[in-house]
């Protein structure tokens, strides 16, 4: 029987051709998908640490903004810098309580003083500061005893003035919480001094180390209108097993003052 042309299988050639023509196409359609893998797997990391960056620097910008003492720059240990930065943390104080109203009058030279704290409000503790504005006593507070109707607040120092006609006027103090933010190993902690406590840790990532500064004027003198100035820029470099690390997020801000009860830190 003689077979014609429509009857033979594929030559050699051919079939070559044919397995070299999918290859071709499964290598292309391998290197689409793993492109996608990539660009979702980079998309999602500068998601992460976009969404890490505006986390730290929103809770950050509505303490500061909140602060009822103008704030300074610190190192990790808490000590103050020198300087406009830039810097590692930045302490303020915030407000805690009051007004509370003085029971009764304070010597000069005194350590403790009496107030009858307003209904509703915490009991002043230990770490907190009292500040009394119209006798521009400030200090911190070191023990606490009595009811909250006749509070017995003692002081780290005595008091430079008397506070005197409590029983005719009506002579008032307010309670803050020192606080501060520091980097330390890329992580942003928030410390309270009244609140003896390990820090609370609300930024990872940080890339940098010293992210706080005082604004100034062109001058050079400080900026009255902003209290604090923000870098912060944050990775994620756990994201995925291809060992990526998304694109570096900065945030730059200012912190304009809004409102001043202390005069000193």
């Amino acid at each position: 029987m003689r077979l014609t042309s429509n009857d033979r299988g594929y030559t050699l050639a051919e079939i070559a051709v044919g397995a070299a023509m999918i290859g071709v196409i499964g290598l292309l359609l391998y290197s689409v998908l793993n492109l996608c893998i990539v660009l979702g797997a980079k998309n999602t990391a500068i998601n992460v640490a976009h969404q890490n960056a505006r986390t730290a620097m929103t809770r950050m910008v509505r303490d500061l903004h909140a602060a009822v003492s103008l704030p300074y720059l610190v190192d990790t240990n808490g000590n103050q810098v020198a300087g406009n930065g830039p810097a590692a943390g930045i302490s303020f104080q915030g407000w805690s309580g009051g007004p509370h109203l003085f029971t009764s009058d304070a010597a000069t030279d005194q350590s403790q003083i009496n107030i009858k704290v307003t209904s509703g409000q915490p009991i002043p503790v230990v770490g907190q500061r009292v500040i009394v504005p119209t006798h521009q006593i400030e200090d911190d507070i070191t023990a606490v005893s009595g009811t909250p109707d006749n509070l017995t607040l003692t002081l780290a120092h005595n008091l430079p003035v008397a506070v005197a006609g409590t029983s005719a006027y009506s002579i008032v103090c307010f309670i803050t919480d020192r606080c501060s933010y520091t980097v330390t190993n890329g992580a942003l902690d928030r410390r309270a001094a009244a609140i003896p406590t390990a820090p609370s840790v609300v930024g990872h990532n940080l890339t940098d180390p010293a992210p706080f500064s005082a604004p100034t004027a062109s001058t050079g003198a400080p900026y009255s209108r902003f209290v604090a100035g923000i870098n912060v820029a944050t990775m994620d470099p756990h994201y995925s097993n291809r060992a990526l690390k998304s694109a570096n997020i900065l945030l730059n801000g200012q912190v304009p003052i809004k409102g001043r009860l202390t005069t000193y830190q």
